[in-house]
């Protein structure tokens, strides 16, 4: 198993490596990001206290069939969301959409640097005192 105590994980690549090898992963369970890795893929527990934490470890030292199903769930995981085929795949699909689809709204170009600083502009604080008040959602 493979033991990941961080709190900080936007995507743990090591928990993402043990997957790939067929181990269960022990994360904890205060990282949101790791949490939810091992909820979704199946393949991992997690701990939030000392107490959790032991008896986790516990549960898949004693029992291989659990560690071994953790293990096969976290194989199949990385295989259908993170092998290289299926990230190629995902990138080659963004590219053809992005080269068929047209911008959906287009702005209009910023100011130049003279035009920011003109005299004849109003001061920030008049154009701020004409903006609406209140919750954003509510009109007139």
């Amino acid at each position: 198993m493979l033991i990941m105590p961080s709190y900080y994980e936007s995507l743990s690549m090591v928990a993402l490596e043990a997957w790939a090898l067929g181990r269960p992963v022990l994360a904890n369970g205060k990282c949101d990001v790791l949490k939810g890795q091992c909820l979704r893929s199946n393949a991992g527990l997690f701990y939030e206290n000392y107490g959790e934490f032991v008896g986790a470890i516990e549960a898949l030292e004693q029992n291989r069939w659990l560690s071994g199903s953790l293990g096969r769930n976290g194989r199949q995981y990385f295989r259908d969301n993170y092998d290289w085929p299926v990230i190629e795949r995902k990138y080659l699909e963004m590219f053809e959409r992005l080269k068929k689809d047209t911008a959906a709204t287009t702005t209009d170009p910023l100011p130049g640097w003279f035009d920011r600083r003109r005299q004849d502009l109003p001061a920030a604080a008049d154009v701020l005192a004409k903006l609406p008040k209140g919750p954003a959602g509510r009109r007139g």
